[in-house]
């Protein structure tokens, strides 16, 4: 579905135009979030679901003239990191808390996304959507716009990719 036919059917209120948005948009929103910060996957989560929701309230003002609905979510999204952030710092500074988690989960965890971010644009969309929300090949095909040879090709080279960038990263 085209974006200009998706907010035009937002704009009318139709839900499964919303049920389209985050089909399409979730991986990618995902990517977005996890780039602006190291979040738990429930406040990751939770940010984007506030970004659907804020779309779908806002679908009335959406200019496509000055940008896509891509970027559109995109910004909101960095925006509801930057609140999230803020106000978590703010809790703990109040309460004198500190994060309370594994720091070799969270290292490890952090590192292979950072290495999965790096293959860069469309191969970092490519892995979220395979590994991280678990979409068939081609699934991911149609959602891209990528012939399925070369999303399995792109799949291929992108794990020797992160062994190489893995591999680096532990040796001294």
């Amino acid at each position: 579905m085209k974006e200009d036919e998706l907010i035009k059917k937002l704009r009318r209120g139709n839900a499964s135009a919303l049920e389209a948005a985050v089909g399409i948009y979730t991986p990618y929103l995902s990517t977005v979030v996890y780039n602006a910060a190291a979040l738990s996957a429930g406040d990751a989560g939770e940010i984007i679901a506030d970004a659907f929701v804020a779309l779908w309230k806002s679908a009335a003002n959406i200019d496509l003239q000055k940008g896509t609905l891509r970027a559109y979510l995109a910004a909101i999204a960095r925006n509801l990191v930057k609140k999230k952030l803020a106000s978590v710092k703010n809790e703990q500074v109040l309460t004198g808390e500190t994060a309370d988690c594994t720091f070799c989960e969270e290292t490890c965890r952090d590192e292979l996304w950072d290495a999965v971010m790096a293959l860069g644009e469309p191969d970092s969309e490519i892995f979220v959507r395979r590994y991280r929300y678990g979409e068939k090949l081609r699934e991911i095909s149609a959602a891209t716009g990528i012939k399925l040879s070369a999303v399995k090709q792109k799949i291929a080279r992108g794990k020797k990719k992160l062994k190489a960038i893995l591999t680096e990263k532990e040796e001294p």
